[in-house]
């Protein structure tokens, strides 16, 4: 099982069983290609954490709860089991990635952004869904910060892919804050690009989008 894979995250500390053996559907997603291109290196693509909204039947509101609570029953509920889960069927933002990954491509063509890297939730608790409004920066608290921080390293460190790109500027920034302050040395390229949702940020000319997304696959994932 893949869960098995990371059975040893980040365990006997605040999650004693394991990160990912108390949340199975929130390990990385990715398929034998990751590691196997003839055509490119390893992509992993980190987003900021997933949403539930304000009263649904779950501990997510409690950190404590929803890292050590006994009450596993009410993680995450049946019905968002496939929402949490990093196989995002359907999801546009992979459309819009696999468009740029196809720009810059020298022999394959990206229909699945599976095919052609990894993809993980920076923040493994979720956010509260507030007027419309998707963010975790309100909800953040340091308990967040040291989970996440602790699973992503050892991903890093398991799965060794070449590049890190992260869609959400927040949990790069946060990230790249844990690992000065634990002095970590990841041995990996890592860098952000705007949402590619947010349309006028992902096309600008000069920003942090499209434009900074396919300039930093041509140098650090593309096979020359």
């Amino acid at each position: 099982m893949a869960t098995d894979r990371y059975s040893n995250i980040g365990r006997n500390g605040v999650v004693k069983e394991g990160i990912f053996v108390r949340f199975p559907d929130l390990i990385p997603a990715s398929t034998d290609n990751y590691s196997n291109s003839e055509f490119h290196k390893k992509l992993l693509i980190v987003g900021e954490s997933n949403y539930f909204e304000d009263g649904l039947d779950s501990v997510f509101k409690s950190p404590q709860e929803w890292y050590s609570g006994d009450d596993t029953q009410h993680l995450v509920p049946e019905e968002k089991k496939r929402d949490v889960n990093n196989w995002k069927g359907g999801y546009r933002t992979f459309n819009t990635l696999c468009k740029s990954i196809n720009g810059v491509s020298n022999g394959f063509h990206c229909d699945n952004i599976y095919e052609e890297a990894m993809f993980y939730n920076y923040f493994l608790r979720p956010a509260t869904i507030r007027n419309n409004n998707k963010s975790f920066q309100k909800d953040c608290t340091q308990l967040d910060r040291d989970i996440a921080g602790i699973a992503l390293c050892e991903i890093i460190e398991l799965d060794k892919p070449d590049i890190v790109i992260f869609i959400s500027k927040y949990a790069f920034d946060e990230f790249k804050k844990y690992i000065e302050l634990k002095n970590c040395d990841m041995g990996v390229h890592i860098d952000f690009v705007n949402h590619p949702a947010v349309h006028f940020s992902w096309n600008h000319r000069n920003g942090n989008g499209k434009q900074k997304f396919e300039n930093l696959l041509r140098e650090f994932w593309i096979r020359n």
